[in-house]
């Protein structure tokens, strides 16, 4: 275990922590859990980030910085399109396919690790839709 493993696990833990707590206060709202699994999903994704980086850069040079970005950027968008209330699920839905897609053309080098965080942002599109149904009103009229 090298230090860039170390500091990434460091790094995930911090970032899932301040999610914990952020969302302690909330109760269990129906679009708690989503967000929580979209943390989740960035804490891990910056995790393992770090921890490649050193490996990544030795290997790929220059190429680190889109090996490794497309999933930073496919982790941040869901919080991006939280935090504005906008189109949640289908971007938490895209941004799950992107990674899970993006792991698989790296194949089994370092693409393999970012499967973790493609399936919590594929259960977050999941808790996300399944919150929008569960909290729209339902008509009595009948």
């Amino acid at each position: 275990m090298n230090v860039a493993t170390i500091a990434g696990g460091l790094v995930a833990l911090f970032i899932a922590a301040a999610a914990f707590v952020s969302l302690r206060g909330r109760g269990a709202t129906p679009g708690s859990v989503g967000l929580l699994l979209r943390l989740l999903a960035i804490a891990v994704t910056a995790g393992i980030v770090v921890a490649l980086l050193p490996f990544t850069i030795d290997d790929s040079g220059a190429a680190a910085s889109y090996l490794l970005g497309v999933p930073v950027v496919a982790a941040v968008c869901p919080l991006i399109a939280d935090l504005t209330h906008r189109a949640v699920g289908i971007t938490t839905t895209v941004a799950a396919l992107v990674m899970l897609v993006w792991a698989l053309i790296l194949g089994l080098g370092i693409g393999l690790w970012f499967v973790l965080p493609a399936l919590l942002l594929g259960m977050a599109a999941i808790a996300t839709t399944g919150s929008r149904h569960a909290a729209a009103p339902r008509n009595q009229d009948a």
